[in-house]
């Protein structure tokens, strides 16, 4: 998965004069900040500098898994178009780019960002083929949410694991209640987002939300996630990496896999899929055999041979992530 041509071009111009030695610094400092889970009151982006790094080693990568999130939410509710977007920390675009590129009907978008770098960037970057009416507002997405108004579509990705989760309670309450129709909330695919997504989907359930994906439970039989740690459950894209990118990580492997896990929660219901895949699938001549969960609650591994005939050739075609 790429970035949008439009977004990709905007990307270039606005990193071709960055000297190299500078953007890797930056790069590193930023991906330290990331990997510690760092919350000592900085924002990861405070710097122009630190969001141009952002640009060049992450956004292709969480671009995709949020692209990939909303077609998990689209393929659970073919017929969901969003007119109106709410994006809670929103840091330079992604969700915007993203929804845009599934549903180019999207009329108005708010997006709700702490760093004024960040903002300045992706306010630069939404000049480029946008077509819908854009407001970016200043705020800290714990404190400044009152006054805004509710919209069909509310996102809020790679933003909880900034967050002291003492916070995320109220956070996710609020922003149940700024949702017309779907919440979707995007987090690092670790056994530590993992863990802030169940929570996310416990709190939604009690507050009488519909899991559209990526559990196959409909209510009212939302079963608790089967998984039991050390395991924990989480999806990946694979995302090639440009030249800057690489020079930027000092990186030999032209891709890199972002894992990340999701929810979509609607106050609509819908009818689940039997089952999904959650890990890779493992195959071999004659067979091929899925990690899938299931409708009934429970996640186990299942053998396709030749003998199952067409479920077999169906189970194939099936890869990390997709409904059955």
């Amino acid at each position: 998965m790429e970035l949008p041509i439009p977004l990709r071009q905007a990307v270039e111009r606005l990193l071709e004069k960055v000297p190299l030695p500078t953007l890797k610094q930056a790069a590193k400092t930023l991906s330290d900040r990331y990997r510690a889970e760092l919350r000592d009151g900085r924002l990861h982006m405070a710097e122009e500098m630190a969001v141009k790094a952002y640009l060049a080693t992450r956004l292709p990568a969480t671009y995709a898994a949020v692209r990939a999130s909303l077609d998990g939410l689209s393929e659970a509710r073919p017929d969901y178009a969003p007119k109106t977007l709410l994006d809670v920390g929103a840091g330079p675009g992604t969700v915007l780019w993203a929804a845009l590129d599934l549903w180019p009907d999207l009329q108005q978008a708010v997006l709700i960002e702490a760093s004024a770098a960040v903002r300045r960037v992706g306010e630069a970057l939404a000049t480029e083929a946008m077509t819908a009416r854009v407001a970016w507002l200043a705020g800290d997405v714990t404190l400044d949410l009152a006054d805004l108004k509710p919209a069909e579509l509310v996102t809020c990705a790679y933003v909880l694991d900034e967050i002291g989760p003492a916070s995320l309670p109220k956070l996710i309450d609020r922003l149940w209640h700024l949702t017309d129709n779907t919440l979707l909330v995007v987090e690092p695919g670790t056994p530590a987002g993992w863990q802030r997504i169940l929570a996310v989907r416990r709190q939604l359930i009690e507050a009488g939300a519909h899991v559209l994906a990526p559990c196959p439970h409909a209510r009212p039989h939302e079963a608790p996630c089967p998984l039991v740690p050390p395991d924990w459950c989480h999806f990946s894209r694979r995302v090639a990496r440009s030249r800057l990118h690489r020079l930027a990580k000092d990186a030999d492997v032209p891709w890199e896999d972002e894992k990340f896990i999701y929810i979509a929660a609607s106050r609509q219901a819908v009818a689940p899929p039997q089952a999904r895949v959650i890990a890779p699938p493992k195959s071999g001549s004659g067979k091929v055999l899925l990690k899938l969960c299931q409708k009934d609650g429970s996640a186990d591994e299942k053998l396709f041979t030749k003998r199952h005939g067409e479920l077999f050739k169906a189970a194939r075609r099936l890869d990390w992530g997709d409904s059955v």
